[in-house]
């Protein structure tokens, strides 16, 4: 990618060194709009390609959200093809669907924490009691998956605020369905992106 590094300006390429990228994940997608250069990325499996955003920045990923303005769009981006483990947790009438990385842990573990987690400071939504019911450890696609499961529940989600760290956040992650209703979602998510 000897190309990308040409045209990439020092400042982006410490950008792209701090936050541990590389510039083979990036494609070249200057004067092409986002319908045109979020598929050649995909083909091409970058995750980030160089593109003006409105503040002036040119690093983007393949949906155009400037990750230099919002660096959490690394995350986010990255998460969608990589592995690690889909759950469905359960409080009273509602239906959690969410992804944990296995990382140095084991699978219990790291479902564990995040059945802690759920339960801290309150409760993710306000809810206490969060017990996961059902996992799935799957090698790729793990935030499509998430992502498809929760498409397929939309006519059941629920929005609850809670307060976490301090700050007021809306849950976006649950449904006010049945438990078989949301297992049922995530067997399908995962045929579908598998």
């Amino acid at each position: 990618m000897d190309s990308i590094l040409n045209i990439l300006t020092d400042e982006e390429k410490a950008f792209i060194k701090e936050y541990n990228l590389s510039t083979s994940d990036f494609y070249d997608a200057r004067g092409e709009t986002i319908s045109v250069y979020h598929d050649k990325a995909k083909a091409l499996g970058c995750h980030f390609v160089i593109s003006q955003c409105q503040y002036g920045h040119r690093l983007k990923d393949r949906s155009g959200h400037c990750i230099i303005c919002n660096t959490a769009n690394i995350s986010f981006q990255k998460r969608e093809t990589k592995g690690g483990v889909v759950y469905v947790a359960v409080s009273g009438k509602y239906c959690k669907i969410g992804i944990t990385e296995e990382k140095k842990k084991s699978k219990q573990e790291s479902l564990n924490d995040r059945e802690y987690r759920l339960n801290s400071e309150g409760g993710y939504a306000s809810r206490d009691g969060w017990q996961i019911i059902k996992s799935w450890s799957i090698e790729k696609n793990v935030g499509k998956v998430e992502r498809e499961a929760h498409r397929l529940l939309s006519q059941y989600h629920a929005e609850k605020s809670y307060i976490y760290s301090g700050s007021r956040r809306i849950a976006q992650e649950i449904f006010e369905c049945s438990i078989a209703e949301a297992i049922n979602a995530v067997k399908q998510a995962i045929q579908l992106n598998q």
